[in-house]
């Protein structure tokens, strides 16, 4: 099994060679500098770059499948689209946050929500001044959660972008009496790079489908 990490010379990409090589998994990297079609020469891709990179990979890879573990984030509606018909032909793995606490977290929101309903109810998160996308991509995953509950939960979340932050996510339910936060922060990318190690063990073995962090725990 060959992995193929796609914008190696980025902060994740440094991150997941470090892993990967700790780990003795083979592996290479893709810069930008590289001709893309030796992605070919791997069987399976992973890419944490930016939204307009990582489709237009997508795109390519479409006609010379290999599995795909994302975690990329700021992808629309139509990138999606994109991104389920490689899973028709492949397995892909996609997630805007590959933290294993955090997805814990959310598998244990919704029923957590239902008992505080009626509570007030708010969300922000901070991440690093250079993350474009806002909010991020796990706030939105932590607000569909929640809408799991409630489909009519109308939230808007506070983002703030500000020096060299990982990650960190706050859920706050309050009501006249009391005040219950649930806060999630990354203290490194390490954390992020753990969950993806989880991830190529799991898909390895998957001839197509899209999968998630939430498959992990089933």
């Amino acid at each position: 099994m060959k992995i193929a990490i796609i914008g190696i010379n980025g902060k994740m990409g440094k991150e997941l060679a470090n892993i990967l090589k700790e780990k003795n998994y083979d592996f290479f990297g893709i810069t930008k500098e590289d001709n893309f079609e030796i992605y070919k020469k791997a069987d399976i891709l992973i890419e944490f770059t930016n939204r307009e990179a990582n489709i237009e990979h997508i795109k390519i890879v479409l006609n010379e499948p290999r599995k795909y573990i994302i975690g990329t984030t700021g992808f629309n509606e139509e990138d999606l689209e994109i991104i389920k018909k490689l899973s028709e032909k492949t397995a892909v793995f996609l997630s805007y946050n590959f933290s294993y606490g955090l997805n814990s977290i959310l598998k244990l929101l919704p029923d957590l929500y239902k008992h505080l309903i009626d509570y007030d109810l708010a969300i922000y998160e901070i991440h690093h001044k250079f993350k474009k996308d806002k909010p991020s991509g796990t706030s939105k995953m932590i607000l569909n959660k929640l809408k799991e509950v409630n489909e009519n939960l109308d939230l808007t979340i506070e983002s703030f972008r500000l020096g060299g932050i990982f990650g960190e996510h706050v859920i706050i339910f309050a009501n006249e009496g009391e005040v219950i936060e649930i806060k999630h922060k990354a203290l490194n990318r390490k954390v992020f790079a753990i969950g993806v190690i989880k991830a190529i063990e799991f898909i390895k073995d998957k001839s197509v489908g899209l999968y998630s962090m939430e498959d992990l725990y089933r």
